[in-house]
């Protein structure tokens, strides 16, 4: 939360600083968020959860990405101020608000401690996402690019939701903090194939793997 909470207060500061400071105070700020997270990698070497409550945790796993992605905010926002200088102020806001999203997104995601919302919050990157294309795209294709983009990951993540309903009726939780509350899955029947499958899916367009990754080559190249 000491993170999460001044990565959200970004959002209304960007609205509110002058436009002149609107880089240089965004940067700053960032930069701020983005060294507070260090203490999150002195417990990496340990085994088990860190910093938790009931929603949100660390561990050896997760600390890193955290960390990773408080550190890519200001990095975006130093490789943005030029692309970005020649729109309206408003439309610069909104570009570092969608960034800041983004953020704020991806720290729940890599924090979470229960499935769905890790599925919720994870999933809801898109949305700043294919904005941020489609909006900042660089060349004309950048729609199309979005619609593959939007297309194949909401497609792989729908059968990951439908194998999280299923494991939640049937263990009745999708803490991970209690894991050995679920039964083990044995691959012999095609139902828990299916089960398997789709939750390693959606991974698996978002890595992407070969085969799942015609989105990866549009959506990387209009995007900003």
């Amino acid at each position: 939360l000491k993170i999460l909470i001044p990565t959200m207060m970004l959002i209304p500061t960007t609205w509110a600083i002058p436009a002149k400071q609107l880089w240089s105070s965004s940067l700053a700020y960032s930069l701020i968020i983005s060294l507070t997270s260090l203490p999150w990698l002195k417990s990496t070497a340990n085994t088990g959860w860190s910093f938790l409550n009931p929603y949100m945790a660390t561990d050896s796993l997760s600390a890193p990405l955290l960390a990773l992605t408080c550190w890519l905010l200001p990095l975006m926002i130093l490789a943005s101020q030029h692309h970005t200088s020649s729109e309206p102020i408003n439309r610069q806001r909104m570009y570092i608000t969608l960034l800041t999203s983004l953020q704020i997104f991806l720290i729940l995601a890599f924090s979470a401690t229960e499935m769905i919302m890790f599925y919720i919050t994870f999933e809801a990157t898109l949305i700043p996402t294919l904005v941020i294309i489609t909006r900042w795209g660089n060349q004309a294709e950048r729609l199309n690019a979005g619609n593959y983009f939007l297309f194949y990951t909401l497609a792989g993540s729908l059968p990951f939701l439908v194998s999280l309903l299923l494991l939640q009726n049937n263990s009745g939780t999708l803490s991970l903090l209690a894991p050995q509350v679920y039964p083990s899955m044995q691959l012999s029947s095609l139902t828990n194939k299916l089960l398997w499958i789709g939750c390693l899916l959606a991974f698996m367009v978002k890595m992407p793997l070969y085969g799942a990754h015609l989105w990866l080559p549009k959506a990387h190249v209009e995007a900003p």
